[in-house]
């Protein structure tokens, strides 16, 4: 019976947490993994898509809606130095070689192309990547950039595993120190109950604590729904559950 399956059986009270205290260290750290991968998951498919969305048709709307251009010497110079911007499906595209765009504005459309002045920016869902044109060696036109578009969507699919492998490592990597400090919160909590319970116990104990609050803002998240305060609820949904299975261990047993 993998962990996944043996969690479900118990019902996720705060009684059974306290029973997972005396399971092994090297179980509970591949739950936390596989756990990881719930909590990646929507920001993977969320990348995943809004690239793929981003780049459709891209390459068409560049050749047929921008002028002529060179980025050169890491600035995007064009013959009539007009800014154009428009939109591709959810996409909007910009392009501007006079520098009146910034990437906070870009960021403000939540989902953007931008080639300005001396960067490439761009934008899923909020969240802005940008790439400096000085990293760029040698002059690139027009058609050098819809020759390297037509290569990136071969490639796209090993991009976009990379991508989705470093946001698991990331995730995974804030999971444990999400724990680790919530455990540490158990150590007072059990200091004040007067509980006979251990730091790799509590770690255990916090581990499938955060369960439930991760599991909740992957659904959100996958539904593109807005939570208030998340944060706030995410560490009190986690303090309440922890509190609750450390009561549920039996207090020290006091001297004769």
């Amino acid at each position: 019976m993998n962990v996944f399956q043996q969690f479900a059986k118990s019902t996720y009270s705060p009684k059974h947490i306290s029973m997972f205290r005396f399971q092994g260290i090297g179980k509970t750290i591949l739950f936390v993994f596989l756990l990881s991968i719930l909590a990646a998951l929507p920001a993977a498919i969320n990348l995943a898509t809004g690239i793929q969305q981003g780049l459709a048709g891209l390459d068409t709307a560049v050749e047929e809606e921008l002028p002529d251009f060179t980025i050169a010497n890491g600035t995007l110079t064009s013959e009539d130095n007009q800014s154009v911007e428009f939109k591709k499906d959810d996409f909007f595209i910009v392009f501007d070689p006079t520098g009146s765009f910034t990437e906070e504005e870009l960021q403000a459309k939540r989902n953007s192309v931008g080639l300005l002045q001396e960067e490439f920016v761009l934008v899923i869902n909020g969240q802005a990547q940008t790439y400096s044109y000085s990293l760029v060696n040698g002059p690139l036109s027009k058609g050098d950039i819809l020759e390297y578009m037509d290569g990136f969507k071969s490639l796209f699919p090993i991009f976009i595993s990379v991508f989705i492998f470093f946001i698991y490592l990331f995730t995974a990597a804030a999971k444990f120190i999400e724990i680790t400090l919530l455990a540490a919160i158990g150590l007072l909590i059990k200091n004040i109950m007067q509980k006979n319970l251990n730091f790799k116990q509590l770690w255990v104990m916090s581990a499938y604590s955060v369960t439930l609050a991760t599991v909740f803002f992957a659904v959100m998240d996958l539904l593109h729904a807005n939570v208030p305060s998340a944060l706030m609820i995410n560490w009190f949904i986690h303090f309440m559950i922890l509190y609750m299975a450390v009561k549920e261990v039996p207090g020290r047993k006091k001297l004769a």
